[in-house]
This record gives C-alpha cells, sequence and structure tokens, in this order.
C-alpha cells in the first residue's frame, strides 16, 4: 500500500512544463544587417498567455551574441551570451502581454562617450526593454567596434528552476558589415553640454529632448538626466507624474522654440458694387420743352462674402424729387392754359 502511494507522489515531484507546447512570439529587426554603431530595434509581438501554466514556471529570455567576441559576458548561464528574460510568469499573472520594444546600438569606435547618471554609467549600447535599460555596456560601447560576421539572436523558454531547460522558440540573424553607421560621425559630445544649456536656461525643453534623442537617448535616460539637474515636475513645483515626459512625447516634432504657428490668411473685403437701372421719361410742355424724369429707380447691390451695408445715394434721390417737382409744375402750367384757353372762348362768345 505504501509502495502504491508513493507513485503518484514521485509522478507529482518530477512532473516539468512541456516548453515546446508554449507557442513562440512574433519576432521582427530592424535594420538586419549594418556596420559597427548601427541602432538595432526588436519587436516582440503576439506574446503566449502562460498564466495557466502550473509549477515550474517558464519565462522567455532573449540571447544577445553581441558582447561574446570581446569575453564580455553578464551572465554565466547563457553559454558565453548575454541573456536576460523579457516576459516571464508574474507578467502573464499581470496581464501584461504588451509588445516588448529592445532597442541598443553596435559597440564603436565613433559611439559618443558615457554619461554618469545616479552612479550608473549609461551609453547607446545599453539594451533597453520598452526604454527600460536591461543591460549596460558602458565600457564596452565606444572603444571596441563589433567585428564583421553573421549573428544569431535568440528567444527562448527557461524555466525558472533549472536555467538548463530551455526550448529555442526563434532565431533572428544580423550580419555586422564594414564601414560606419549612418548615425554616426566623428566622437561626438555624450550630452554632457546640452544638459548644462538647459539647465543654465540657454536651451529650449524642446530642443533638450531632441539633442538627447538624437545622442541615442531613451525616455529613462532623460527623465534621470532631468532628476540630476533638478528639472523633473515636482522638483520645479509642477503638478503632474516625473515618469511621463509630456513634452516629447506628445510632440515630437516640435520646433526648437517649442511654438505652435498657425497659417493666417488676410483677405480685404471686396466692396461692394453699386449698379442703376433708371427708365427716363420725355414729357412735353406747351412750349415743346423737354423734361426728364426718373421712373422706376431700383438699386441692385453686387457684393461678395460681406455683410457690408452701402450708404444711400443722396444724389438719386435728389434727382427724383427735382423730376417730380418739374413734372407737377409742367402739368399745372397745361392745366392754367388750358382754362385760360376755355375762359377766352366763352367771353368771345
Amino acid at each position: 500500500m505504501i509502495g502504491l502511494g508513493a507513485i503518484p507522489l514521485c509522478n507529482l515531484v518530477w512532473a516539468t512544463t512541456d516548453l515546446g507546447t508554449l507557442g513562440s512570439p512574433y519576432v521582427t529587426i530592424s535594420p538586419n544587417s549594418g556596420p559597427p554603431g548601427t541602432k538595432i530595434t526588436i519587436t516582440v509581438s503576439h506574446i503566449p498567455d502562460i498564466s495557466k501554466i502550473n509549477y515550474p514556471y517558464p519565462d522567455l529570455y532573449i540571447y544577445l551574441p553581441f558582447s561574446q567576441p570581446f569575453g564580455t559576458t553578464l551572465t554565466s548561464h547563457c553559454g558565453g551570451q548575454d541573456c536576460f528574460p523579457i516576459y516571464t510568469y508574474n507578467d502573464a499573472l499581470n496581464q501584461d502581454f504588451v509588445d516588448r520594444i529592445i532597442t541598443f546600438s553596435l559597440p564603436s569606435t565613433n559611439n559618443s562617450k558615457p554619461i554618469s547618471l545616479n552612479g550608473f554609467e549609461n551609453s547607446v549600447c545599453d539594451v533597453t526593454v520598452n526604454d527600460k535599460v536591461m543591460e549596460r555596456f558602458s565600457t564596452l560601447c565606444n572603444t571596441k567596434d563589433e567585428p564583421q560576421g553573421t549573428y544569431q539572436i535568440k528567444f527562448a523558454w527557461m524555466l525558472e528552476s533549472d536555467s538548463e531547460q530551455i526550448h529555442t522558440t526563434n532565431i533572428i540573424p544580423f550580419v555586422v558589415t564594414s564601414g560606419i553607421s549612418p548615425s554616426a560621425g566623428p566622437v561626438a559630445d555624450n550630452g554632457n553640454i546640452i544638459l548644462k544649456e538647459y539647465q543654465n536656461g540657454t536651451i529650449s525643453q524642446a530642443q533638450f529632448y531632441t539633442e538627447l534623442k538624437a545622442r541615442g537617448w531613451n525616455d529613462e535616460q532623460i527623465r534621470q538626466a532631468l532628476a540630476v539637474i533638478g528639472k523633473l515636475p515636482h522638483q520645479m513645483g509642477i503638478s503632474g507624474p516625473d515618469d511621463k515626459l509630456s513634452i516629447y512625447q506628445t510632440n515630437s516634432t516640435a520646433s526648437p522654440t517649442n511654438t505652435t504657428q498657425k497659417n493666417t490668411t488676410i483677405s480685404a473685403i471686396p466692396q461692394p458694387k453699386i449698379k442703376q437701372d433708371i427708365n427716363i421719361t420725355k414729357i412735353k410742355g406747351q412750349d415743346n420743352a423737354s423734361f426728364l424724369v426718373q421712373q422706376n429707380s431700383s438699386i441692385r447691390l453686387t457684393q461678395s462674402n460681406s455683410t457690408f451695408q452701402p450708404p444711400q445715394n443722396d444724389s438719386i434721390w435728389n434727382n427724383i424729387i427735382i423730376g417730380l417737382s418739374i413734372t407737377a409744375a409742367a402739368i399745372m402750367a397745361v392745366v392754367f392754359i388750358f382754362v385760360k384757353m376755355h375762359r377766352s372762348k366763352e367771353n368771345a362768345r
């Protein structure tokens, strides 16, 4: 009975997670080749949900081979390569399935010098995941050139309880070529001058972000720099979270003066055109004099997109009044002559 009862317990103790059944994420790399100093961006998406997996729990690791030629590795259990988890069982429990954006630059003697922040040496070669520094390579970054050749970037599931239990999910090749990275020129300032200029107020906040981004700084490094020089929101008495770089993230294309100008077109309001239609009638009096009378005078207003109201034309009304007066006088004269002639005929009888 004891022997039979021990069999299930034995199976439970030796039970393990089948890493081959966990699935594979989708991985892209940009670019897939380049000379020393090239900035590499790796995107890991469609990460499988492992929250329902029983113990022992797995984690998803990335293996980077670029420090291997120099004999510099930070973790001893990855076969001479640098490796670290980018997705863990705890992440799955917290429903953290967002894409992982991994960035770093290859070692090159043309890289900018590292800068010291909060006791750490930060460089463009530091490996970041979603802007969080995971591995630092300050001593290697600008003192060596990455040797030419084809390198294999590997992703694999690894058991938390047994680092020798791994299952490779993705292998992404990268070819290091000869030459100098297009983004690398002569050894550039590592950002110290920019920090001092911003601290002294000689450059704008937008220039500060732009210049540091051009030197390969990520948001976390910029935030740390702001903390060192006392420019975080709470240090300046401004409400808002310190971990948000609002100016850069919401307006990465801001102008050097961080101003926005709107194109305004001012057009002159067209003057209205007044057109008169006047009918002219001739009235003949007894002395064959001709009188001009304005009839059915009308004013038509032509205007374009304007609410302008034209003033009254006094001369038009004056002409009308004069014309009517003359007409009335002519009629009275005709009547007077007619009456006089009629009385003369009566007297003659």
